[in-house]
């Protein structure tokens, strides 16, 4: 950890208020679609598992099963993914932590959900054979992974993928082999988030675009976040041999390292900004994750507005 850089008071830093109209919509289709699936799976982002899980999802769910999917293990920290899901399994939780890009633990994924199923209707003391396909809805905010674990899954390109958030816009089948059905969906975030810190998470981890908060704001934060880490930051990628002082040189040193300069000599900022947030999303700086169990934000309070609205709630 390092204690030499000034603490920023991010606090004080106006929220975004992001929330676009399609976000509501769909979330009002997801709560329609509650009655045909036989388990909700909720993936949320191994880095930073509180702060990318919707406060009020598991209250919306009708009673559904829920099982919770801490996918992207392989851009976290592994000691603190183990965490995680020894903290969430204490509390009630089916979990799973994955790498879509390993196969086996895609295998287990699929064999963990089918035993739940069975669990719950054996709960429920259904003595028949299931004679149509399980039926999983997949969710999650934006760019938390479900089409391309959906993808991965189905062992073909069913799902639209991209690199940003909102690139699905629509609801959408996919059959898999041994008889289970994945439903993938919009990802959906909530009307209010915590605090800023919180929507700047949600940030570095591409949930929400680079430029509404800015991304000079994002290398900021990172920086800070980087600094209250005990896995060492790669520094050396910009040819620095220690953690820089602050953000402006930090931006200067990957704007040097990159040729992203201006006329005049000068760093652009915006686009070294830019570069960061790749670097930090494809691992060149290392494996972190940002909120450990035992951080005081663990636990996101539901916030007024229910996380599936519907057109009822909206009324009141």
């Amino acid at each position: 950890m390092d204690e030499t850089l000034t603490t920023p008071d991010f606090s004080r830093l106006p929220m975004t208020g992001w929330f676009p109209g399609h976000m509501l919509k769909a979330g009002r289709r997801m709560h329609e679609l509650l009655r045909l699936v036989d388990l909700v799976v909720e993936l949320l982002d191994a880095r930073i598992p509180a702060s990318s899980r919707n406060p009020a999802f598991r209250q919306s769910l009708l009673g559904k099963p829920h099982f919770l999917v801490l996918n992207k293990s392989d851009l976290a920290d592994p000691e603190a993914t183990r965490g995680w899901c020894q903290w969430f399994a204490a509390h009630g939780e089916r979990v799973l932590a994955v790498a879509t890009q390993n196969a086996g633990d895609m295998a287990q994924l699929q064999g963990a959900w089918q035993e739940a199923v069975a669990a719950e209707r054996q709960l429920r003391g259904s003595t028949r054979a299931l004679n149509r396909p399980v039926r999983i809805m997949i969710a999650g905010i934006p760019n938390v992974g479900k089409s391309t674990l959906v993808n991965r899954l189905a062992a073909s390109r069913k799902a639209v993928v991209g690199p940003k958030p909102g690139v699905t816009r629509q609801t959408q089948w996919v059959p898999l082999q041994g008889g289970m059905e994945l439903l993938d969906t919009p990802g959906v975030l909530w009307p209010r988030l915590r605090n800023k810190a919180h929507e700047l998470k949600l940030g570095l981890i591409g949930s929400m675009a680079d430029e509404l908060a800015g991304p000079e704001l994002l290398a900021e934060f990172l920086l800070y976040q980087l600094a209250q880490q005990s896995r060492p930051t790669r520094w050396d990628v910009y040819g620095l041999a220690t953690a820089p002082a602050s953000a402006a040189d930090l931006l200067e040193a990957v704007g040097r390292r990159r040729g992203l300069i201006l006329p005049g000599d000068k760093v652009d900022t915006f686009r070294s900004a830019i570069a960061l947030m790749k670097d930090f999303r494809d691992l060149r700086l290392g494996r972190f994750t940002l909120e450990v169990p035992d951080d005081p934000g663990r636990h996101p309070q539901p916030q007024s507005q229910p996380a599936m609205e519907t057109e009822e709630s909206t009324r009141s």
